[in-house]
């Protein structure tokens, strides 16, 4: 085995330990910020899509890696809290396109100052040099694991 890749026990070990911080992350986060907001974290998830320009459902759950039907559901409850709108595609008539409200604008500002408050709350007292390690090193790995652009791209 070539030495300059990690050994499978490692590999594995890490997908376990970030599943756990993960799932750790989520349990601080989801309670506090549906209290405060509203939107639990899946439902954050599928605005914060819209926010960054997913306009289909099918785009929110391939962004998020989410179900489709799950998306539709929440898509459903953003639209009745006044935060998303669904907007016929003038070229299809089939096609509906999600567009933020000014209503979920506004919850954008808000949605990222509660979260790091919570945060704040939860993990602040965490020594800075270990955050901005893992945060280094996690930034690295997911440089290394995104896909090479596809041949579209590339010519883009």
């Amino acid at each position: 085995m070539n030495e300059a890749f990690s050994s499978p026990s490692e590999l594995y070990d890490l997908v376990r330990l970030t599943l756990r911080l993960s799932r750790r992350f989520l349990s601080a986060l989801d309670e506090p910020l549906e209290a405060a907001l509203g939107l639990n974290t899946k439902e954050l998830l599928v605005l914060a899509a819209v926010m960054d320009g997913a306009d289909t459902p099918g785009t929110v759950a391939a962004r998020q890696k989410l179900p489709a039907p799950t998306v539709t559901r929440i898509v459903t409850k953003l639209v009745g809290q006044g935060l998303v709108e669904r907007v016929t595609d003038p070229g299809d008539l089939r096609r509906q396109r999600l567009r933020l409200t000014p209503q979920g604008e506004a919850t954008r500002g808000r949605t990222r100052a509660t979260a790091q408050d919570i945060v704040d709350a939860h993990f602040g007292a965490l020594p800075a040099e270990h955050v901005g390690a893992a945060l280094a090193a996690l930034k690295a790995l997911e440089a290394d694991l995104k896909p090479a652009p596809s041949a579209r791209e590339a010519l883009a």
